[in-house]
């Protein structure tokens, strides 16, 4: 199991990890704009999911492996692996499978070279045009059932990320058990430059973490 766990990471690109991420760059932050019109390595998804016999998501892929589940993003409802309600439940309902099934752990990753991109405001903000009242309760309970998901997932969660982890992309990872980073790795928060309040209960787990002054 330990083998086919590690060929699983180097597949993914996971097996050069670093212990530290050092500060986002202003470059860094005008990645989003300047990757917007670059899509994913399209001979990747098509591979990866090419391997998968049971395919049955369009957002994520599954994989069973040897004792643990392979869950990875590799959205087409969203870009840049971005988070919407589809794309939340899918995850949600693979976790839910691994959670009653016989996997002993899983492993959360991405296809292509983003991790996540956080919400999908551009999901949400299309569905502001009627009723803002009803919309956004519906947005709130979306994201609080996929952060519980996490809370909830009772066997050990080990995250590669393999590229950038930006807001609720982030904000999850101390609710896993393991975070592994190459050194494509880095991760951002920008709550006040959207007006956004913290999400993912980082307002919580990330002074434990970092201490209160981060």
């Amino acid at each position: 199991g330990t083998s086919t766990f590690m060929e699983a990471l180097a597949a993914n690109g996971t097996t050069n990890i670093q212990t530290s991420v050092t500060g986002v760059t202003p470059s860094k932050r005008r990645f989003i704009d300047d990757r917007r019109d670059q899509p994913f390595d399209k001979r990747l998804r098509f591979s990866v999911r090419q391997t998968e016999s049971a395919y049955r998501y369009r957002d994520i892929v599954v994989r069973k492996q040897d004792g643990f589940t392979h869950i990875l993003l590799s959205t087409k409802s969203s870009e840049n692996n971005s988070l919407n309600p589809e794309v939340m439940k899918e995850v949600q309902s693979a976790l839910n499978t691994a959670a009653a099934d016989d996997s002993k752990l899983v492993l959360f990753s991405a296809v292509g070279s983003i991790f996540c991109c956080g919400l999908d405001f551009i999901y949400f903000i299309r569905r502001l045009t009627d009723d803002r009242k009803k919309e956004s309760t519906k947005m709130a309970e979306a994201i609080r059932n996929f952060v519980n998901t996490f809370i909830q997932f009772k066997k050990p969660i080990i995250v590669a990320v393999n590229g950038p982890a930006i807001g609720l992309g982030a904000s999850i990872l101390p609710l896993c058990d393991v975070v592994w980073a190459n050194e494509k790795a880095w991760f951002q928060t920008p709550y006040t430059t959207f007006g956004q309040s913290p999400d993912g209960c980082s307002s919580l787990t990330f002074p434990r973490i970092m201490g209160l002054a981060s």
